[in-house]
C-alpha cells in the first residue's frame, strides 16, 4: 500500500472510530476495545471514497466498520455503518464490491500499538 493511501486510510479510520464511539450507533467502539484490525478495504473514487475495517475486539466480538465520505456534497457528507460479524465470517459481504481492494492493515495496528500475530 502506498504511503499516501496509508495516510488517507488512517484519517478515515480515525474518523470512523470517532463516529463509532457515539452511543447512537449502539456499539460505542473505542480504540481501547480493539484487539486487532484484521483486514481492511478501500474504494477510492473521485467523488465518493469508501473504507472498511474488520475489527477483532477484546471482548471476543468482531465488527465491520464501513465509512463513506462524499466529497461532492451530494447527500450525506459522511456515513458510518457498523455490523457484527459471525465467527465463521472472515469478511463481510459487501453490497457493491466493484473497485474494492482488500489489504492487510499493518499500519493501522502499528498506529494503535498492536502487534499482529505472525503469519508463518
Amino acid at each position: 500500500m502506498q504511503k499516501s493511501s496509508c495516510l488517507v486510510d488512517l484519517t478515515a479510520f480515525r474518523r470512523a472510530l470517532e463516529l463509532g464511539g457515539v452511543p447512537d450507533h449502539g456499539f460505542g467502539v473505542s480504540v481501547d476495545d480493539i484487539a486487532l484490525v484484521e483486514s481492511a478495504w478501500q474504494n477510492l473514487n473521485t467523488v465518493v471514497s469508501s473504507h472498511g475495517w474488520v475489527l477483532a475486539l477484546k471482548n471476543g466480538r468482531r465488527l465491520h466498520l464501513e465509512y463513506t465520505l462524499d466529497r461532492a456534497g451530494r447527500g450525506a457528507p459522511e456515513e458510518l455503518a457498523i455490523a457484527v460479524l459471525h465467527p465463521e465470517q472472515s469478511r463481510p459481504t459487501l453490497e457493491d464490491a466493484a473497485g474494492v481492494c482488500w489489504y492487510r492493515p499493518d499500519h493501522l495496528n502499528a498506529h494503535l500499538g498492536i502487534t499482529p500475530p505472525s503469519r508463518h
